[in-house]
C-alpha cells in the first residue's frame, strides 16, 4: 500500500521552497539623518555660508532653511521609527551647535542632543552617533591663531586634527553612558572631492590638476584619515560604558562611500587598470590607511606612506552604498588617476559620451541607475580584502514612488541575506533615509521612508517604509 505524505511534512517543504531567511540574533535595523539636512537652523556653519555664495545657484535649487525640523520633532520622528519596528535609528550631532566659538562649549546644545539619545533609547532603540556630517563651524573655516588666513581653514588645515579630537572627546565625555556605536566622519572621499577637487561644497576648491591632487587633495585626505584615527583612540579612552548590555562599550567606525566600478570595455586592460586606481583612490586608500596603516599615492599598488598611527582604527567598515558607475581610461586627465567615472545625477548625464555605455534600467530621481545588486557585491569585495565587519550605515533609493521603494528594500534586503550566507559578517542595514530631508541643495529628491509635506506644516507619511518595517519585524526576508 502507497503511504502518503504527511500534511506537516509538505508544508515544511513547501517552507523550505520559500526560502525565508532569518538575519543573526542582534541585527541593526534602522534608518538616518543628518544635523543640517533634518534640523533646520543651522546658521553657523560652513554650508550655511556657502549656500549664499551666487555661484552655488546653479546646484543649490532651494536653501536648507527650516529643513524638516528634525531638532524640534526628534520625538515624534523617534515614535515613527520604532512604529516601523527599527532597533535603531541614527542622527548627528551638529558642531557648530555644541561649540559655537572655538573651546566654547554650549551646555544647552548638548543637553539638547542628550533629549535626542534618551528618545531613541526610551523607545527601545540604539542610538548611532555621527560626529561629523559634511558641516563645519564657521570658526574651522580659520584656524590659524597667529596668521589667520580663510584659504587655508577646514580640512587643509592641519589644525582642525586637534579640534575635532577635542570634540570627540568632549561627545564621548557627554554621552558615553548612552552611546555605544559611534561614526566618526561621514564619507571622506565625497569631502575631498567635491570640496577640494571639484568646487562644488564648501569650501569650493578646483583642483584637478596632478599638482592639485597630490598637494591638496591628499593633504585634506590625509588630516581626515588622522583626525579619525586619534578621535578613535580618544573616544575609546573615554567611553568605558556598556550602555546596551552587550558586552562591548564603544564600537567606532566610519561610513565610506562604495560604489560599484564597473569597466565600459571589460575586454580592455587599460579599461580594467582604470577601474583598479579609480578604487584605490575612491575607496582603498582611506581604508587601507585606517586598517592597515598604507597609503597608495601614486595609485601603482604598493604604498608611499605608512604609517602605524593609522592602523587598526577601525572596530567596523561602514558601508554607504547608492550607484555604480561605468568607467573609461583617459590619459588627457592629469595622473595618478587618468580615468572618468560615467556619470548620471541630478541632470548630469554622460552616457554615450566618451564611449561611456548607455543604462538599460530604470533610474531614480537622484540620477542614479536603480541597482540593488550593487549592495551584495561591494558587501563581498570589502569582506574579502578587509576580513572585517561591515555595518550598512548607508543606502536607499530617491524616489516619490512607494512601490518603487518598497520593491528596492526588499531587493537590497535580499542581496544583504545573500551576502551574509556567503560569509560576510554584516552588523546591520539602516536605510538613508528615516524622512525626506534637504539632499544638499533640493528637496525634491526624496529618500524617505516618510514623506515629507512642505506644504502643509512638514507633515510625515509613509511612503514604502512598511516594507522595511515589515522586514525589521520578523528579521528575516524572503524570497517570495
Amino acid at each position: 500500500m502507497k503511504k502518503s505524505v504527511p500534511f506537516f511534512l509538505l508544508l515544511f517543504l513547501f517552507c523550505e521552497r520559500e526560502e525565508v531567511f532569518y538575519f543573526p540574533d542582534g541585527f541593526i535595523w534602522g534608518a538616518g539623518g543628518s544635523s543640517y539636512q533634518t534640523e533646520g537652523g543651522n546658521f553657523n556653519n560652513d554650508w550655511y555660508q556657502w549656500e549664499k555664495k551666487k555661484f552655488t545657484k546653479f546646484y543649490i535649487e532651494e536653501p536648507c532653511g527650516r529643513a524638516v525640523n528634525f531638532y524640534e520633532l526628534y520625538e515624534k520622528d523617534a515614535d515613527l521609527a520604532r512604529a516601523l519596528h527599527l532597533n535603531s535609528l541614527r542622527f548627528s550631532v551638529e558642531w557648530s551647535r555644541v561649540e559655537p566659538e572655538r573651546d566654547r562649549w554650549n551646555e544647552e546644545e548638548i543637553e539638547h542632543y542628550r533629549r535626542v539619545i534618551e528618545a531613541i533609547k526610551n523607545r527601545g532603540m540604539k542610538p548611532v552617533l555621527t560626529l561629523h556630517h559634511f558641516t563645519n563651524p564657521v570658526w574651522v573655516l580659520n584656524l590659524d591663531r597667529e596668521n589667520p588666513v580663510d584659504d587655508i581653514g577646514g580640512w587643509e588645515n592641519p589644525q582642525i586634527v586637534d579640534e575635532f579630537v577635542e570634540y570627540a572627546g568632549k561627545i564621548a565625555e557627554e554621552f558615553g553612558k548612552d552611546v555605544d556605536i559611534y561614526l566618526t566622519i561621514n564619507e571622506p572621499i565625497v569631502i575631498v572631492l567635491s570640496g577640494y577637487m571639484l568646487g562644488i561644497f564648501p569650501p569650493g576648491k578646483l583642483n584637478i590638476s596632478t599638482d592639485g591632487i597630490y598637494n591638496v587633495a591628499y593633504k585634506v585626505l590625509k588630516n581626515i584619515i588622522t583626525a579619525h584615527a586619534r578621535a578613535f583612540k580618544r573616544i575609546k579612552e573615554i567611553d568605558i560604558y556598556d550602555s546596551d548590555g552587550d558586552g562591548i562599550s564603544a564600537l567606532v567606525g566610519l561610513p565610506e562611500s562604495v560604489s560599484v566600478w564597473e569597466p565600459a570595455r571589460p575586454e580592455d586592460p587599460e579599461n580594467l587598470e582604470a577601474v583598479r586606481r579609480l578604487k584605490q583612490f575612491y575607496t582603498y586608500n582611506l581604508l587601507d590607511s585606517l586598517i592597515r596603516g598604507e597609503f597608495d599615492e601614486d595609485l601603482d599598488g604598493v604604498p608611499d606612506d605608512v604609517r602605524e598611527e593609522w592602523k587598526g582604527t577601525l572596530d567596523f567598515i561602514g558601508l554607504n552604498h547608492y550607484n555604480r558607475w561605468f568607467v573609461v581610461p583617459l590619459p588627457v586627465l592629469p595622473p595618478p588617476i587618468s580615468a572618468f567615472p560615467c556619470p548620471s545625477f541630478r541632470g548630469i548625464d554622460l552616457r554615450g559620451f566618451l564611449g561611456c555605455p548607455a543604462i538599460e534600467g530604470d533610474i531614480s530621481d537622484a540620477g542614479y541607475e536603480i541597482y540593488p545588486e550593487g549592495i551584495y557585491r561591494v558587501l563581498k569585495e570589502l569582506y574579502g580584502r578587509y576580513k572585517m565587519p561591515v555595518l550598512v550605515t548607508e543606502t536607499g533609493i530617491a524616489t516619490d514612488d512607494a512601490e518603487k521603494r518598497r520593491k528596492f528594500i526588499r531587493e537590497s534586503v535580499r542581496n544583504v541575506a545573500r551576502a551574509i550566507k556567503e560569509g560576510v559578517e554584516v552588523r546591520g542595514y539602516l536605510y538613508w533615509s528615516l524622512t525626506d530631508n534637504w539632499e544638499w541643495g533640493s528637496f525634491n529628491i526624496r529618500f524617505g521612508l516618510y514623506r515629507v509635506d512642505y506644504e502643509k506644516g512638514l507633515q510625515r507619511s509613509l511612503n514604502g517604509g512598511d516594507a522595511l518595517g515589515e522586514i525589521a519585524e520578523c528579521n528575516c526576508i524572503s524570497n517570495e
